[in-house]
């Protein structure tokens, strides 16, 4: 499945400050990032907000990567690479941040696919959502 992404910006002056929301759009693969402020979503908010927006059934790191490079193209900023990506996910499942989702919910939505490996699959930690 390939994701699109739809980028709106809304540039009001508000120094060193940026609100991002995301919405699904019209298709189930299509999802519209709306971002307010001066500057881009840092990764750590776009991933709260991308798995904040997908709710408990989470998502998978590659698919985060790919929708977060989609967002930096259509801002014109450079790609960010995939070990820098992976290590942005550890340090928040280390922060107790995000959560992996137990195998068994994944088989249950019959979300483990052909891939020789199984795909981690990540949602925020709802502690996490609750404190902010």
């Amino acid at each position: 499945m390939s994701e699109r992404i739809t980028v709106q910006v809304n540039r009001r002056y508000v120094p060193k400050y940026t609100r991002t929301t995301f919405q699904p759009g019209k298709t189930p693969s299509e999802t519209i990032v709306t971002i307010a402020g001066t500057r881009a979503p840092t990764q750590k908010e776009f991933v709260t907000g991308f798995l904040r927006q997908r709710g408990k059934d989470g998502a998978f790191v590659n698919e985060m990567y790919n929708v977060w490079n989609m967002l930096r193209a259509s801002l014109n900023k450079p790609r960010s690479t995939y070990p820098s990506f992976r290590k942005l996910i550890w340090n928040m499942k280390k922060e107790n941040i995000i959560v992996p989702i137990p195998e068994v919910e994944i088989r249950a939505r019959g979300l483990l696919g052909e891939a020789p490996i199984a795909r981690s699959y990540y949602r925020l930690n709802p502690g996490y959502v609750e404190d902010e």
